[in-house]
């Protein structure tokens, strides 16, 4: 066999190796992207913190630590989620602890089935994602170039971007202190759920609102938000301030 050859069979068996090596904390199954891991295992000790979540996963013998924004679940629960990012010697401020290995992960369900994630891939950020200890205080906005509908922010993204913004519709969701904020998602009846343009996030520290609310949302609109651990938005807005 001749050198080129050698080296075509070879090499794969060393890169898979290295892989394996690097995400050593188990039996790891290659989602539908090859870069993406799999990993399906019972909680045994879970914390939160900070707008984060700390759980302590058994995988087949092994335990290890993997984080998240706030997510509910309990001890002997059965999660299943794709790794993101590893990082050693990580300090979590809030919890006043260090952890020697802790993998910031994407997707997640309770389960064995793994999150539906078409296409999950590593996160490109070399920094672990940013610990919020308190909440923002709300800033003054200023009057809102004008008032949008949510369909109308996607096509005018743009020539928004960075500029304050007003919608009227009702919170379909909300997450409450997830790194420090809440996030209403609002929906006003434009765009379409499978061109996803149907509703839009904003982040918020006021409180005082709840899913069904009816609401006047104004906050600065920003195009391609990476908050880490999964988190990217390409339209989102952020400072809201609401009135009923």
């Amino acid at each position: 066999m001749n050198t080129s050859r050698l080296t075509y069979w070879i090499l794969p068996i060393l890169l898979a190796f290295s892989a394996t090596q690097a995400w050593a904390y188990g039996t790891s199954i290659p989602a539908s992207n090859s870069e993406a891991i799999a990993h399906t295992g019972k909680v045994i000790e879970t914390m939160s913190s900070a707008g984060y979540t700390y759980i302590r996963v058994e995988e087949k013998g092994k335990t290890f630590w993997i984080a998240l924004p706030e997510f509910q679940v309990s001890v002997g629960e059965t999660i299943s989620f794709y790794e993101q990012m590893l990082m050693e010697n990580f300090t979590s401020k809030t919890l006043n602890r260090t952890f020697d290995r802790i993998l910031f992960v994407e997707g997640i369900s309770k389960g064995t089935e793994l999150p539906a994630k078409a296409e999950v891939k590593p996160s490109p950020n070399k920094e672990a994602p940013k610990q919020v200890g308190e909440s923002q205080k709300l800033k003054e906005l200023g009057s809102p170039v004008g008032r949008f509908s949510v369909e109308e922010l996607f096509q005018k993204k743009d020539e928004l971007n960075g500029k304050v913004v007003e919608v009227k519709g009702n919170i379909s969701k909300l997450s409450r202190q997830i790194m420090g904020t809440d996030w209403a998602h609002i929906e006003d009846g434009t765009g379409k759920k499978e061109d996803l343009n149907n509703k839009i996030i904003f982040r918020s520290t006021q409180g005082g609102v709840a899913v069904g609310d009816e609401v006047v949302a104004k906050g600065v609109l920003y195009l391609n938000k990476d908050y880490g651990s999964g988190y990217f938005y390409p339209v989102i807005v952020e400072n809201a301030v609401f009135n009923k």
